[in-house]
This record gives structure tokens, sequence and C-alpha cells, in this order.
């Protein structure tokens, strides 16, 4: 496992992306991609890659297709996650994982390999989201607005190998920001992590009051309340325990445990909050 305190030079990086059947905990993964790249004094070289498509064994939804492409038909013959992990974890040896939303990636590899009963795979982690909404200000983050913002080479196509390509293309950019300031990999870990906001700064946003007192009370007393959130796919109503605010470059985000999903971390932006409301006990 690379050190905290190893020179960014002289570590190595694995870019991954994987495309899924949808955005549940019980969905499965259809498509994983991965670059290994070393030698950040050269230009971080391509020096491993791994792409495959994943029979998820389960119906892959028309949504899902008309998103990546990706049906049944192209996985029919496709190797299970058992037989493609071990070929992953071994580019992954003794390397950073970096990811675009890296927890969305994490979540989906974590819940495969528990299925087929591989051990979890444990090591320094870096998301190219946060690190870039940490670096640059921009009205968007996702990975085709920084493609068109920051002029990356590549075009990320909602495909594992096209997305990981233009992700490489987006740790290089920035480390070279960062190189200078960040002298190890414990530097680079600092430099993606939230900045901590008071619950002061509710006054600022166009929450209404009502809100405003809801969040910071509940969170005071570890209390569960039910949040109306506006997402890609219109609203949804999650039931949460709010913990902090927190901004990540422009954005402020609230953290909390999802109540759901059994007490697992989330974070909401501010900004697409629509409405908060207490939940009776008992």
């Amino acid at each position: 496992m690379p050190r905290k305190n190893q020179p960014i030079e002289e570590l190595a990086f694995v870019v991954v992306d994987v495309e899924t059947t949808g955005l549940e905990p019980e969905d499965r993964i259809t498509e994983v991609a991965a670059l290994r790249l070393e030698g950040l004094q050269d230009g971080l070289q391509e020096v491993g890659r791994y792409h495959c498509l994943v029979n998820p064994g389960i119906h892959i939804p028309l949504l899902a297709t008309t998103i990546s492409g990706i049906d049944d038909a192209m996985v029919a013959t496709a190797p299970a996650f058992e037989a493609v992990w071990p070929a992953l974890e071994q580019l992954l040896h003794e390397a950073v994982f970096v990811a675009h939303n890296a927890p969305f990636d994490l979540h989906f590899l974590s819940a495969e390999r528990k299925r087929a009963g591989f051990e979890a795979w444990k090591g320094p982690v870096i998301d190219t989201l946060r690190l870039a909404r940490n670096t640059f200000t921009l009205p968007s983050y996702s990975l085709k607005a920084l493609h068109h913002s920051l002029g990356l080479e590549h075009a990320p196509a909602h495909r594992a190998l096209a997305d990981v390509i233009t992700t490489a293309g987006l740790l290089r950019l920035l480390l070279a920001r960062w190189r200078g300031r960040a002298q190890c990999l414990a530097d680079l870990l600092a430099a993606q992590e939230p900045i901590p906001v008071p619950w002061e700064k509710l006054k600022e946003t166009t929450l209404s009051l009502e809100t405003m007192e809801h969040l910071p009370a509940a969170a005071q007393a570890g209390l569960t309340v039910e949040l109306d959130y506006e997402g890609r796919s219109g609203i949804r109503t999650f039931r949460v325990i709010p913990l902090h605010l927190e901004r990540s470059g422009p954005l402020v985000y609230l953290r909390v445990r999802l109540v759901d999903r059994g007490g697992d971390p989330g974070a909401f932006r501010l900004d697409r909050i629509r409405q908060v409301r207490p939940v009776a006990e008992g």
C-alpha cells in the first residue's frame, strides 16, 4: 500500500470507472475499465490497462442501456465479476485508486467483491470530482462539463474506457496544478477534503426559515428528518440524520447519515434541497 509520506513523483495511480444497471444499492456492474499511470515527472505515462464488459446476472433496464449503450445481448457471454476482479486487483497493486465521483465506483466495486467472496480492497483514494472542486471555480464539475471547460483532450461517453481516459487527462491537469503545494500522498489526500461551514451560513441561502431551523436542530439532537432533494431524475425524498455543512469548491453540502440505507454516509447539495420536515418519534 502506498505510504502517506511517499513523494507524489513516486506514486502509481490507477484510474477506474464502472458502468452499472442503475443507481440503487442492488444494481450491478456491467463494464469496468482501469488505466495504471506512473511517472509524474514524465507526465504520468500509461503502463497498464484493463477493460471488460461484465455479465451482471440481472436484466439491464432500458434507462441504463439508453445511457451507456450496454444491453443484455452485449453482456450475455461476458465474464461475471468474480472472474474480472483478480485482474483489476493486480493492476491496483501498490497504487492510489482514482475515480471521478469515487464513492459511486467504490460502492459498486465493494458490493460486487462482497458477493464474490473477495476481501475488501483497502488503499488511498483520490476523487477527481472533489479535487477539481477545490482547484477550479466552474459552473459544473461533471466529467462532461470539465471536458469542455478545461479543454481535456478526450471526451467522456458514459462508457467505462472513454470515461477513464477522460479522467486520466483530468488527473494529469490536477496534479500539475497541485505540484509544488502537494509534496506527498498525504498532501494530495488533504487537498481534496471539504472545508467545514458553520450553520450560520444557512442564512445566506434561499432555504426557508423553517428549513434553516430544522437542520441544525436535528443535527444537534441526532434526529431524523425527511429531505426533499431535486436531482437529475426529479425530486426524491430521503430520510436522513443531518450531521454538518461543508464546502467543496463553490458548493455547500449537507453531510448526513442515510436512515433508509442503514446509516450509510451521504451528501446533498444545499442548493438542491427543496424542503425539510421533522420525523415524528415513536
